[in-house]
C-alpha cells in the first residue's frame, strides 16, 4: 500500500483530484504552457501513472507507470517545491513516510510542468 498524504499532493499540484467513488484512484490534471500532466494514483495497489500530453494536438508525449510505488513525499528546497515518488523496493522494507527517497520520479508544476527521474 502506498504511503502518502493527499494534502501534500494537492498543495504541490494545486488541483482538486477526480476520485473514483470508493477512493480506489485519484486523478490529478494540471495544464500549463501547452502541456497537460495527468497523474493517476491507485492508493491501495500503490500504482502511479504519469502522462504528459501536448494540448496543441492532444498527443501523448510521455507515459510511465510505477507499479507498487512505496510512497510519495513532498519536498521544498532552493530548487522549488516538488513531489518525489518512490519506485518499488526502493527501501528494502516498508517506507516510513518521512525518509528521503534516494531515487525515483520527481514532479513539479511551478513555474512549469516538469517530470524527471532522479538518483
Amino acid at each position: 500500500m502506498l504511503i502518502w498524504d493527499e494534502t501534500d499532493v494537492l498543495t504541490v499540484l494545486e488541483v482538486i483530484p477526480e476520485q473514483e467513488v470508493d477512493g480506489i484512484w485519484h486523478k490529478y490534471c494540471v495544464e500549463k504552457d501547452s502541456l497537460k500532466l495527468v497523474i493517476t494514483i491507485y492508493q491501495y495497489d500503490g500504482d502511479v501513472m504519469f502522462e504528459l500530453i501536448n494540448t496543441l494536438n492532444n498527443l501523448s508525449v510521455f507515459n510511465m507507470r510505477l507499479i507498487d510505488c512505496n510512497g510519495v513525499l513532498r519536498k521544498k528546497d532552493s530548487t522549488g517545491e516538488y513531489l518525489q515518488f518512490a519506485p518499488s523496493q526502493c527501501f528494502g522494507n516498508r517506507y516510513d513516510g518521512e525518509s528521503t527517497i534516494p531515487f525515483g520520479v520527481r514532479v513539479s508544476v511551478n513555474p512549469s510542468i516538469n517530470v524527471s527521474l532522479y538518483s
